[in-house]
């Protein structure tokens, strides 16, 4: 998730995420800010962009790997604010085995906006995605904080025709501890609009904010967070009566969106495998939560990342892309991957 810091974000974030400061110091000399070798091949991989329509919204998402319609895959889903391209550095990692894609919601990133926007409005986009991009015979999904909540709920749609789901700091949470991050407090007004680029780019954080060593990604992820806009209609966007620059996400999306209270219900019952991984020093990961997720799914792993906070795949990517490997792996010799 990213969001303006100087708005105070009650317009762009859950309020629980702005109650708590960053948890972590990292001095200056620890941050990357050079983009180092790994990382520059990566980018520099061969991928489509492309685009589906569902439900009336153009939607759109990257694609890495073969044409092959046999070859498993999986689909990276985001957060909060967030777009396809915080996956496009992770992508690469897993081709040798796998056809990936990574996607924009519906409301995110390059992807159409709707005038409402439901936890199943979403759940349609993830399953279209999924099964235009070509991922196999049954795609994984794997979906980071937000993005895990929305793959839930595509797993409450789709669970029959997905090779799996793997949630990535994304708390499952019984009824009598369930909350609705999105409908207490104010409404979201308009992100802000910033005179040009560079001012609008300094002002890109992390939501919650938490510091990153590998501050090449931060400020990767940040500058494609951004687009500009003109006075009057904005394409596939709202009307706007001030031109510049600001962040891609529709502010309006968290508007009276429910969660409601079936969450550990559908977990329980999904009809695919999966697993669930937290950052090891991330606000989300509690040990209570945990062991209520072995509790009703005793044979669904759930595991931390060491030196992760909650944007795992910025503070750890191997870590990440190797845990989503071993997972994939696992699956795909059991079975659950093929059609």
């Amino acid at each position: 998730m990213a969001y303006d810091q100087t708005q105070k974000s009650e317009a762009e974030t859950p309020k629980d995420y702005l109650k708590e400061p960053a948890s972590r110091v990292i001095p200056a000399e620890d941050v990357t800010t050079h983009r180092p070798q790994w990382f520059r091949d990566a980018l520099a991989a061969p991928f489509e962009s492309r685009h589906v329509m569902v439900d009336g919204a153009n939607i759109h998402y990257l694609r890495w790997g073969n044409d092959d319609p046999k070859r498993p895959g999986l689909l990276f889903v985001h957060g909060n604010g967030a777009h396809a391209y915080w996956f496009s550095f992770i992508a690469p990692l897993l081709t040798q085995h796998y056809n990936v894609a990574s996607m924009d919601l519906g409301g995110m990133g390059d992807s159409d906006w709707r005038e409402t926007y439901t936890r199943d409005s979403f759940a349609h986009e993830i399953g279209a995605v999924a099964f235009d991009a070509n991922l196999g015979p049954k795609p994984v999904i794997v979906g980071h904080s937000f993005g895990g909540f929305v793959t839930l709920m595509a797993g409450k749609h789709y669970s029959d025709k997905f090779g799996g789901l793997i949630f990535a700091d994304f708390t499952v949470r019984g009824p009598e501890t369930h909350r609705e991050w999105f409908l207490d407090g104010p409404l979201r007004r308009p992100t802000r609009i910033y005179p040009d680029f560079e001012t609008a780019k300094a002002r890109f954080r992390l939501a919650p904010l938490q510091p990153c060593a590998n501050g090449f990604i931060v400020d990767y992820i940040g500058g494609l967070s951004l687009r500009e806009v003109k006075i009057g209609a904005n394409e596939g966007r709202r009307a706007s009566t001030e031109a510049g620059w600001t962040w891609k996400f529709d502010a309006e999306i968290f508007n009276g969106l429910e969660m409601v209270n079936d969450h550990a219900e559908i977990y329980k019952n999904l009809k695919c495998p999966k697993a669930t991984m937290f950052g090891l020093e991330s606000k989300d990961f509690d040990p209570s939560s945990i062991n209520f997720l072995r509790e009703i799914a005793p044979e669904s792993p759930v595991f931390t990342v060491p030196g992760a906070q909650h944007h795992i795949m910025l503070d750890q990517p191997h870590a990440f892309a190797t845990a989503v490997a071993g997972i994939m792996a696992q699956w795909e010799a059991g079975g659950s991957l093929a059609g």
